[in-house]
């Protein structure tokens, strides 16, 4: 069967403001149910909703971000349905009139770098959130009334793992913006994949309905839900044949642990929304001042600081992909980069050993203890050969993580001076050879991997003060002799 799988996805996220879209109550994570209202985000009768200026400019720096086109006189309207969790009956949110339209986003895969189209960016509120425990439901009104921007794109995606590199580039996105934190497990991030597929037949191309897979909370949901939606078309196709495609549209859900999608209901359409402009509040003129302002809070964005530590600093694609993910990282290894440390060796480090103590806290590398300067000495007395690189992983870093210093002081204070006389380093490498008959033979047999068990042994011998390199040196030389 031929077929082309289409993707497109709408994501909602909640903007990191102080106070609601349209009232003064906070926004605050987890604080206990219901008591961040007021008669506003309530919905009350008589109760005015005023918009969010600082949210309004958080929209428009991604909308400027994505290079999408901004609305000069946008607006508000009323989007009409009944949900629990809805306490005025209607949304306040943007219908005809968006903050951005026709944008793009660059994303990175295994098969090169694809353009996703943004068709469109506008501003809403959050509804609340239904709690349901055992027979009993109830609900927080906390979230609503919190801003949100929806971004919807076109249907570029062709596979689950363009959705992630999507997600994956727009979550990046919106951190270097500082505009959301973008946290899927507490619900910052929400994403809906719009799916179908299109399946090639002796009589043409058969296109079968887009369904709408609702509120996924992690990437990794994201990807089995659209492969399994995929193949429930598949499924349906060679069943009921060209007649599925005639079938309306549905809006789905996904069961995580069957690991499969599910029909809740047929799919709205606009005209089932009533949408109408929102009456208290006016239309609003986006001019040269606001679009200066917004334009101001773009940072040097990820795929243009991308290319730039990969033309400045001569990384590789995967280094300066993975060091950009994170704008604390990247500046981070900036910091280090111009504190002295070998662009090349400063990416390493900070992905390789400074990452993992990172990791094991549950920190990024930019929260470590870890100041810039001092990393980069320490790569520094790496490079000139004072220390070996595995005194350096295993005493120096975890000691100025918890200890802190000066890695030049600490050479001696730690007594951590790499070994270079000649005597001490045979002396060693023989005793290696002497205590590793069965490594000795492997390698004379030309199995290379059996020499790093003698140069293991002498490493230990010289506490990790050996220069590696010299050793694996002296080893062949004994062992050529032998």
């Amino acid at each position: 069967m031929m077929k082309r799988t289409l993707v497109g996805m709408e994501v909602h996220l909640q903007l990191r403001t102080k106070s609601k879209m349209f009232c003064r109550c906070p926004v605050r994570y987890g604080a206990p149910a219901n008591t961040l209202t007021c008669p506003v985000c309530l919905g009350l009768p008589g109760s005015l909703p005023v918009p969010n200026r600082d949210a309004m400019l958080m929209g428009l720096a991604l909308a400027t971000a994505l290079g999408c086109e901004i609305t000069e006189q946008t607006k508000f309207d009323r989007k009409n349905y009944f949900y629990a969790d809805l306490p005025k009956g209607y949304q306040i949110s943007q219908f005809d009139r968006p903050l951005g339209t026709n944008g793009k986003l660059e994303i990175v895969t295994d098969d090169g770098v694809k353009e996703i189209r943004i068709r469109r960016l506008h501003i809403e509120e959050d509804v609340g959130k239904s709690v349901h425990e055992d027979d009993i439901s109830r609900v927080d009104f906390n979230r609503a009334g919190t801003p949100l921007v929806e971004i919807v794109t076109e249907p570029d995606m062709r596979s689950p793992e363009d959705a992630r590199a999507y997600l994956t580039a727009l979550r990046t996105l919106v951190q270097y913006l500082d505009i959301s934190d973008a946290n899927m497990q507490e619900g910052n991030l929400r994403c809906e994949p719009n799916v179908n597929i299109h399946i090639k037949t002796d009589d043409g191309v058969i296109k079968t309905p887009v369904n709408e897979i609702k509120n996924l909370n992690s990437v990794r949901h994201v990807e089995r839900a659209i492969k399994s939606e995929v193949q429930r078309h598949i499924d349906a196709y060679r069943e009921r044949g060209a007649a599925f495609a005639d079938e309306p549209r549905s809006t789905l859900g996904y069961d995580e642990k069957a690991d499969s999608v599910y029909v809740m209901r047929n799919k709205e359409e606009a005209h089932d929304y009533r949408y109408f402009p929102e009456p208290d509040i006016p239309p609003i003129h986006i001019g040269a001042a606001w679009r200066g302002e917004a334009t101001g809070r773009v940072p040097e964005l990820p795929w243009a600081k991308r290319a730039r530590f990969a033309e400045a600093y001569g990384l590789n694609d995967y280094d300066a992909n993975t060091l950009c993910r994170e704008r604390g990282i990247a500046d981070y290894f900036e910091q280090v980069v111009n504190a002295g440390a070998n662009a090349k060796q400063a990416a390493n480090w900070i992905q390789g050993e400074v990452g993992r103590h990172a990791n094991d806290q549950g920190v990024s590398v930019a929260q470590l203890d870890l100041p810039a300067s001092r990393l980069a000495s320490m790569i520094e007395l790496v490079e000139n050969g004072t220390i070996s690189r595995q005194a350096a992983a295993k005493t120096m870093l975890p000691h100025l993580l918890t200890e802190g210093g000066e890695p030049a002081a600490l050479v001696a204070e730690l007594g951590l001076a790499q070994v270079h006389d000649e005597d001490i380093l045979v002396d060693a490498a023989r005793k290696a050879i002497e205590a590793n008959p069965k490594a000795v033979t492997d390698f004379q047999a030309g199995k290379e991997k059996a020499l790093g068990a003698m140069q293991g042994f002498v490493m230990r011998e010289t506490r990790g003060k050996a220069n590696p390199k010299r050793v694996q040196e002296i080893l062949r030389s004994l062992l050529e002799k032998s």
